[in-house]
């Protein structure tokens, strides 16, 4: 994986929506790459696999940031929105090639709110989609900078496997599903020091919300326990580079709980 790649479009990215960057944190598989480059000691462990999904979260509400709003300084920077479905307002994503790979960028807040709370919403221009638990995922937040010295936010790892432990059983894609569980290995094992801190922070994190991490605990237990050997061998291949196992997946696990 050419990581200096991976740094020009993360900078791209939050260059590109100005001064809206401040307000915006990047999850999903993304953050891997940022926990990589600028939070942990690139010689330790492996790089994380590839993707071209930029996840964007967004709170429901943001103060004014530029006579722009997101959706123009986004089609200014050459990206073009792409609507997904039928929704009032639309499901959209923005896509622009960046570095040779198609990027795609979407946007997702909390589901908090009583009413409405599983439809689109409409934020500085730009449709997010609610998901449930990203309220934990908005709060908890780290800053870093990428190497051309754009600022930027990423959901902090603690929050980042809190949040894919409780939602993977939700994904309609098993490919999906098993790369969020990839994740979390990813986290706990590929990121040296930083994956210490990353196991400390869900463990305060899993007192604090301790409903949710029955929840946690009750899916991967259930995920372990179910998982067939075939499955087992489709989960471990999510790693190129073969150091994901069973037994070293249990072990993460096991950090965590």
């Amino acid at each position: 994986m050419n990581l200096a790649k991976e740094d020009r479009i993360i900078s791209e990215f939050l260059k590109s929506l100005g001064p809206w960057n401040k307000y915006v944190s990047v999850g999903g598989g993304y953050a891997l790459f940022i926990y990589k480059l600028y939070l942990s000691d690139q010689n330790l462990g492996s790089p994380p696999i590839a993707t071209n999904d930029i996840d964007s979260l967004i709170p429901r509400r943001v103060p004014l940031a530029s006579k722009k709003n997101i959706a123009k300084h986004l089609n200014d920077a050459g990206f073009t929105p792409i609507f997904k479905d039928l929704d009032i307002p639309a499901t959209e994503s923005y896509v622009k090639e960046v570095e040779g790979s198609e990027i795609e960028i979407e946007f997702l807040t909390d589901s908090a709110t009583r009413s409405d709370r599983n439809k689109n919403v409409m934020v500085s221009g730009v449709v997010a989609q609610p998901l449930s638990y990203l309220t934990l995922s908005l709060q908890t937040t780290v800053e870093f900078q990428t190497y051309s010295k754009q600022s930027g936010r990423v959901v902090s790892p603690g929050a980042w496997m809190f949040h894919k432990g409780l939602t993977y059983t939700r994904r309609n894609s098993r490919s999906k599903s098993l790369k969020d569980l990839y994740g979390i290995w990813y986290v706990t094992t590929q990121l040296g020091s930083y994956s210490t801190q990353a196991i400390h922070e869900f463990i305060m994190l899993s007192k604090k919300y301790s409903k949710w991490f029955d929840t946690f605990r009750k899916n991967l237990s259930q995920f372990i326990k179910k998982t067939s050997p075939i499955e087992w061998s489709e989960f471990e291949s999510q790693d190129p580079e073969g150091k994901l196992k069973k037994l070293h997946f249990e072990r993460a696990i096991n950090h965590l709980m």
